[in-house]
C-alpha cells in the first residue's frame, strides 16, 4: 500500500514585509462546478492553478459586495480511517432583495454544486497569493439562506459549504496564471472570459 504522506518541503517562515491582513475584496465569482472541464496546475506546487478550462457557453456569476460583507473560511476535517479533508465555506450577502436577485438566489439553491473564486485582501509576495478557489474538487452547495425584514436591513444572507462527507482533499487552491497577478486580475475581472480559460 502506498504511503500518501508528503515530505515537508519548506520552512514555515514569517514574512515581515507581507504580514497577514484579514478579509477579501468586494466581488467574488460563482461558477457551476460542472462547467469547469479541467484545470492546469503548477509543476512546482499542485495547490496553484494556472488555468481553468470552462465548457462552451459556461456562465460565471459575479456577486457584488461592499466592505467585508462576503467572506470565506476553511477548516481541517479529521477522518478516522481515511485521509483528512478540508471543509470550504463561503458566506455571502445579496444586498437588494428584488425579484431578479431572488430568482438568482433561488437558482443557486436548486442543488447544483459550485466553485467560488475570491480575491484576498492579503496578496503575498508579488501578489502571487491573491486569488483562492473554493470547492474545486467536490464543489460547494447552498447550506443556508435567510431573509428577514427585521434583520440585516432586509438583505438576503446565505452560506455555501462543502457537504459533510464530501469535503475537499486540500485547502483552497490558489489561482495564478503563468503571466502573473495583473493577467490573473484581468482574467478574474472579465469573469474568466479570456483566451487563457482554454488552458
Amino acid at each position: 500500500m502506498s504511503d500518501c504522506t508528503s515530505t515537508l518541503l519548506h520552512d514555515i517562515n514569517f514574512d515581515c514585509v507581507n504580514s497577514p491582513i484579514g478579509g477579501i475584496e468586494q466581488n467574488i465569482l460563482i461558477i457551476k462546478k460542472k462547467d469547469i472541464t479541467g484545470a492546469t496546475y503548477s509543476t512546482t506546487n499542485p495547490l496553484v492553478v494556472t488555468a481553468l478550462q470552462l465548457a462552451a457557453g459556461a456562465s460565471v456569476c459575479r456577486l457584488q459586495g461592499i466592505k467585508q460583507a462576503n467572506g470565506k473560511a476553511w477548516e481541517l476535517v479529521k477522518k478516522e480511517n481515511a485521509p483528512d479533508k478540508y471543509k470550504h465555506t463561503f458566506s455571502g450577502v445579496i444586498f437588494n432583495p428584488g425579484a431578479a436577485n431572488k430568482q438568482s438566489a433561488a437558482t443557486l439553491a436548486q442543488g447544483d454544486k459550485y466553485v467560488i473564486v475570491v480575491e484576498q485582501m492579503w496578496k503575498g509576495t508579488g501578489s502571487a497569493d491573491a486569488f483562492e478557489i473554493l470547492g474545486l474538487a467536490s464543489g460547494l452547495e447552498m447550506s443556508t439562506m435567510t431573509n428577514s425584514s427585521k434583520e440585516n436591513d432586509n438583505m438576503i444572507m446565505f452560506e455555501m459549504a462543502s457537504v459533510d462527507g464530501f469535503e475537499e482533499p486540500t485547502p483552497p487552491r490558489n489561482l495564478l496564471l503563468t503571466t502573473g497577478y495583473s493577467a490573473t486580475k484581468e482574467y478574474f475581472d472579465t469573469k474568466l472570459d479570456t483566451e487563457e480559460s482554454a488552458g
